[in-house]
């Protein structure tokens, strides 16, 4: 098994493909691009799935209590569902560094048997099928295997190369632009997000990520292939936080880093093609969960499908399936189970995901 992309979803995949005595490779881009100093929502559901606990991370990770977190929707504090989710999640959530986390993650592939090939870029003309073996050119090096998976995010070669049909992606898109801010100019609470800010599908958040840094950043869900940088608020979004006391008077947003990108969405699309033999998994796919816009749980189980599928012979796997499109759902039956307290019909998400509950296929 080849599988391009070494995050959370391609080595997950390697680790518990190596775990079932299938040979598998990653090929990771470490190196080629910027470091992440972001923080990751790390739930129950998520170790379960890795079939790791907190106390097996090797690295220091925040976990907070209910007084670090606020939820706004259209800027007046939710009384709902979050604050039900949120007074509970003390011990129940973990914010690792994602560079840490990504790193510890694959180094956990290599430890269970996987080969990871570093440093390496592939380009979607690198790869070839000829029916029965799928061959990823790396500079002068050919890497052959019967299966293929993609794990390389948005821009993934083996989705644009087996899965792109040219009309764009089905559902939506969350398109984001944030900025990295010394801690030390923020006096807000730990984690704040804003739903419907100023315009119905803008999310903004404001999120302590360790080392003494914080992300300020804004994101629009658009059905559209793209879109202006403007049409993302972020100027508009620094300025309501600033108003609103929580950034220092002498704050610039023009002294600091700034950064963007894109993340497709849930969305009925297909995870597999050329006869159960090509995958693509995590943000290649399309799992971002759309409730509370959190891609990683579903990014690591998406791994573990992908390789029990292969495992188990092929034929109709439907991944996508068993993958859950709220977040939410899955912590309130971890936190309650079966005095789970969101039924149809309840308005809960600002997002209009109410009472869509996803299926339970475990």
């Amino acid at each position: 098994m080849l599988i391009v992309g070494g995050g959370p979803a391609g080595s997950t995949c390697a680790r518990f493909a190596a775990m079932h005595g299938l040979a598998a490779a990653v090929i990771e881009r470490t190196g080629t691009s910027s470091p992440k100093r972001t923080s990751a929502g790390i739930f129950d559901h998520t170790w379960r799935a890795l079939e790791l606990s907190p106390r097996d991370y090797p690295h220091p990770m925040r976990s907070p209590n209910a007084a670090e977190f606020r939820t706004l929707n259209d800027g007046k504090e939710l009384t709902t569902v979050f604050n039900v989710v949120v007074e509970k999640l003390n011990r129940h959530v973990y914010f690792p560094n994602r560079d840490e986390f990504d790193r510890w993650l694959l180094s956990l592939a290599e430890v269970s048997g996987a080969v990871v090939i570093r440093d390496s870029v592939v380009r979607p003309r690198h790869i070839e099928y000829d029916g029965e073996l799928y061959h990823v050119k790396i500079g002068k090096s050919v890497h052959t295997a019967p299966i293929l998976v993609g794990a390389a995010g948005t821009a993934c070669p083996v989705y644009r190369r087996f899965f792109d049909d040219g009309g764009g992606w089905p559902g939506r898109t969350m398109y984001l632009n944030e900025i990295e801010v010394p801690q030390s100019e923020y006096r807000g609470s730990s984690y704040v997000s804003y739903f419907n800010f100023m315009n119905a599908g803008v999310f903004g958040w404001t999120y302590i990520v360790g080392d003494g840094w914080l992300h300020i950043g804004v994101a629009h869900m658009s059905n559209r292939p793209k879109i202006k940088k403007n049409d993302l608020l972020l100027e508009e979004f620094l300025g309501a936080v600033k108003a609103a006391g929580q950034l220092s008077p002498r704050f610039d947003p023009g002294k600091h880093h700034a950064s963007g990108g894109s993340i497709r969405m849930f969305a009925d699309r297909p995870m597999v093609a050329n006869g159960a033999s090509c995958f693509v998994i995590g943000d290649s796919a399309g799992v971002l969960q759309c409730d509370a816009y959190n891609g990683i749980s579903n990014a690591i189980l998406s791994g573990r499908l992908c390789v029990e599928a292969v495992a188990q012979g092929g034929g109709k796997p439907r991944i996508r399936e068993r993958l859950n499109k709220y977040l939410f759902m899955d912590v309130l039956r971890d936190l309650f189970g079966a005095r789970f307290p969101i039924r149809p019909g309840n308005s809960s998400f600002p997002t209009g995901s109410a009472g869509r509950v996803a299926r339970e296929d475990r």
